[in-house]
């Protein structure tokens, strides 16, 4: 009677064992985890194929771009996915985990999700110590490290991340996102560069939070596309924007798309890696952002060498490392919402165009001119901008307005500098 209720026992939970294997098995295959987010299954598949799940080694992946690209979200769909392949899952979001906590807190966060609670119970444990070295090296781990913007605080765990095959059990994965380059190139085996979304993936999005169900007018599907274009793919700019506009008219619809860059929300998710520069550093991420879209890296280069009277090849590399700047065909560009953020810095110094650091805008210029209220900051950048480009790049100035500005520009220095 004995062995009969024991071979039923065991029976029994063999069977719940496969109903889990094969329910586990379908999360996988479902895709209710990225439902409304338009384009990231392909973003999702790749990042599965840099960290090579059927594999056992222990890989680390890091997924780069700028602020709102859609870093996170990409992320957790990967772990949602592939969760049940793990014994121990560990999410964590570096940047707002450290603001109110420290290290310490992280790490016993890490520990007990990863080896249960009763660790906590064993004293003061760090990833140094054999215990935890050993029981750690027995499971294989999914480990999440969110918004990992700065090395400093990832000292504590470079022993674990570099030592990565002995730390982990076999076919353990790590994902790091971040938007500094240089933070991953120290870590990671392979970085997935998140691509914007494509102009379809962009209008099926905006659509979404915008229209819900309802079918766009006329002059909905002109909005569309020209907020479509504007963002450049950035996802969160299309769903805070897009949700801000439900049941709104199309006027407003134009009037919100050129305050974009002013939404909180949006502000917010670029402006954390302009304040992790230095101050000199802001200040060439704003004077290429007024000044030198579209310039020949090299010719920009220089002329910055100039003004800051040492070379800035570092710096311009940094800005590019951090997804403020980007480089095509080894000319400088910004994304939109990056170039009116840093419009908008600007603005800010003084409510007084001439009272500001840089200008921007044809106007701004021709009344600061006229009215002779320019600060002395302003006639450096404009000097250094007129002679360079006026003597070295008037070959490939085709917009009037800007050729206008420059020989306005040079005609008032010299009077200024003349005293007529």
């Amino acid at each position: 009677m004995c062995v009969f209720f024991l071979f039923v026992r065991l029976e029994s939970e063999f069977i719940e064992k496969i109903v889990e294997d094969v329910l586990n098995k379908l999360h996988d295959m479902s895709s209710s985890h990225t439902t409304g987010l338009f384009g990231i299954d392909v973003r999702v598949k790749k990042v599965e194929s840099l960290l090579n799940m059927e594999s056992q080694d222990v890989l680390i992946v890091g997924i780069w771009g700028m602020g709102g690209i859609g870093k996170t979200t990409i992320a957790e769909a990967v772990c949602n996915k592939v969760r049940s392949r793990f014994e121990g899952i560990f999410f964590a979001n570096f940047r707002q985990e450290l603001e109110p906590g420290s290290m310490a807190d992280l790490q016993r966060s890490f520990l007990s999700q990863l080896l249960g609670q009763e660790i906590l119970n064993m004293g003061s444990l760090s990833f140094r110590d054999s215990f935890v070295r050993e029981r750690l090296r027995r499971k294989k781990v999914f480990i999440l490290l969110d918004d990992v913007d700065d090395l400093m605080p990832l000292e504590e765990w470079k022993d674990l991340l570099d030592g990565r095959h002995s730390s982990f059990g076999l076919g353990s994965k790590v994902l790091i996102t971040s938007r500094d380059k240089q933070v991953l190139n120290n870590i990671v085996d392979e970085t997935y560069e998140v691509e914007r979304l494509n102009y379809e993936e962009a209008l099926q999005l905006f659509s979404s939070k915008a229209l819900k169900n309802c079918i766009p007018t006329i002059d909905h599907r002109d909005s569309i596309k020209r907020i479509a274009s504007h963002v450049q793919g950035n996802p969160l700019a299309l769903i805070v924007l897009g949700s801000s506009l439900y049941g709104k008219s199309p006027e407003e619809w134009y009037s919100a798309l050129n305050k974009l860059a002013l939404n909180s929300r949006i502000e917010n998710a670029l402006r954390i890696s302009y304040n992790g520069l230095d101050q000199e550093q802001r200040s060439i991420f704003l004077d290429i952002a007024h000044f030198f879209r579209g310039f020949e890296q090299n010719q920009a280069t220089r002329i910055l060498d100039g003004f800051y009277g040492r070379p800035v090849i570092f710096d311009i590399s940094t800005l590019i490392d951090k997804c403020l700047i980007t480089t095509s065909r080894n000319m400088l560009e910004i994304h939109d919402l990056l170039q009116e953020m840093a419009f908008s810095i600007v603005r800010a110094e003084s409510k007084f165009s001439g009272k500001r650091s840089r200008l921007c805008h044809f106007t701004d210029v021709v009344h600061v001119l006229e009215e002779n209220k320019v600060k002395v900051e302003v006639f450096r950048y404009l000097s250094f901008l007129c002679s360079d480009i006026l003597t070295k790049r008037f070959h490939i100035c085709s917009k009037v307005d800007v050729l206008s500005t420059l020989y306005y520009c040079l005609f008032i220095l010299y009077s200024c500098l003349t005293g007529n």
